[in-house]
């Protein structure tokens, strides 16, 4: 059985208006982020074009139509590419003047074809168009917010599919030509418009449970992911979003933080004296102690391969003193408990932000100068940043 033109044409119309306005009135009713209300912008470009190609098949001198339509294809994908960078809190400053460009030759190219343009005026612009936005949208919900959300796997792969099937498209068009019989089988309205009808629901689907978790972060400006080892131990990335933070938080109240670095220079000459299994005892250990022993309410994380951080906030310097001092003693018994055939030296350095000021690079600069010269004092003393 074959399916004229019209009536598959309708019957997407059908599908992605009733979707549309689904979503729209969820939209409205929930009052959306910015993600959602460009993914309704989207659906609602997937109007235009339906109506538009609707049109077309109705009206052959309608040639407008069908500039209108290819113009709301790519708008399609366009503004599921925005969606995906405003959840992720991206600029949309560049990838919208990006759109723009790409709509204004999508349509060029399908008002110049012309009344004699027919059927594929300004095919293949709107084709690459849809293909190149829909792989960076594909891109976006792999990166940031979207990609620590598993239902972004959904949009994931519609905006794969839509990207290689009008990749596909393209090449064939040109090479074989919209007459040829794979390209009528694979590629012709018919097919793309049953492409359509499914990853339409699927999309749709996927945005709305998406956007109930956006609406959750809206109002933040920036997030960050905390990744932490197995031992409790922030890594570096994680430990400077999470002490700038605190750091802020600090400078607001006018009270004092501490960036305490305890640096170990021994670790590599251990691995090659004595093996690395004496080498990852001590590291073990280091990590271990500062962990347990660190201030509870401190934040401890990776300051780079031989030293490690923590940040906290304090009322005095003598207790930071005593807490450090505390700190590397207990490293140095733990460390004569192991039985290592030698003790590795243990700096400690302190800085304070009513010296160092409430500049977290330099907080954590100064207190790992500081460490470095308690590593080669000669009594090993705790030693605090110079102002």
């Amino acid at each position: 059985m074959t399916i004229d033109l019209f009536t598959i044409t309708l019957v997407t119309a059908l599908v992605i208006i009733v979707c549309t306005v689904l979503y729209l009135v969820e939209t409205l009713l929930r009052n959306d982020g910015a993600a959602g209300r460009l993914w309704s912008v989207a659906y609602l470009a997937g109007t235009i074009t339906v109506s538009s190609y609707l049109v077309w098949s109705i009206d052959r001198t309608a040639f407008v139509a069908v500039a209108v339509g290819n113009a709301g294809f790519v708008a399609t994908a366009g503004f599921i590419w925005l969606g995906a960078l405003a959840f992720n809190r991206r600029s949309l400053r560049v990838p919208a003047v990006v759109l723009a460009a790409i709509e204004v030759v999508v349509t060029a190219s399908a008002l110049l074809a012309g009344p004699g343009g027919g059927d594929w005026a300004g095919a293949v612009p709107m084709f690459l168009g849809n293909a190149v936005l829909a792989s960076l949208g594909a891109l976006e919900t792999r990166r940031g917010a979207l990609a620590a959300q598993w239902n972004a796997i959904g949009l994931t792969v519609v905006l794969v599919v839509e990207a290689v099937f009008f990749l596909a498209r393209t090449v064939f068009f040109l090479i074989a030509g919209p007459e040829s019989e794979v390209f009528r089988t694979w590629f012709d309205s018919g097919p793309t418009s049953v492409l359509t009808i499914v990853l339409t629901i699927v999309a749709v689907v996927t945005t709305s449970v998406l956007r109930a978790g956006e609406s959750g972060l809206r109002g933040q400006r920036d997030t960050y992911t905390i990744e932490v080892a197995l031992d409790g131990v922030l890594t570096a990335d994680s430990f400077r979003s999470a002490a700038k933070t605190l750091l802020e938080r600090t400078q607001r109240k006018g009270e004092t933080m501490c960036v305490m670095a305890v640096r170990i220079d021994d670790l590599h000459r251990l691995g090659v004296a004595f093996g690395p299994g004496e080498a990852d005892a001590v590291a073990e250990a280091w990590r271990r102690i500062l962990r347990r022993d660190a201030p509870s309410a401190s934040l401890v994380g990776e300051g780079g391969p031989t030293t490690l951080l923590s940040a906290f906030i304090t009322t005095s310097f003598s207790d930071v003193r005593r807490t450090a001092g505390i700190l590397q003693r207990q490293l140095l018994e733990d460390f004569g408990g192991l039985g290592l055939s030698a003790i590795p030296v243990v700096g400690v350095g302190i800085a304070l932000t009513d010296r160092t000021g409430y500049d977290f690079d330099a907080l954590v600069a100064a207190a790992a100068d500081a460490a470095r010269r308690s590593a080669t004092s000669s009594d090993a003393s705790v030693i605090l940043a110079d102002a």
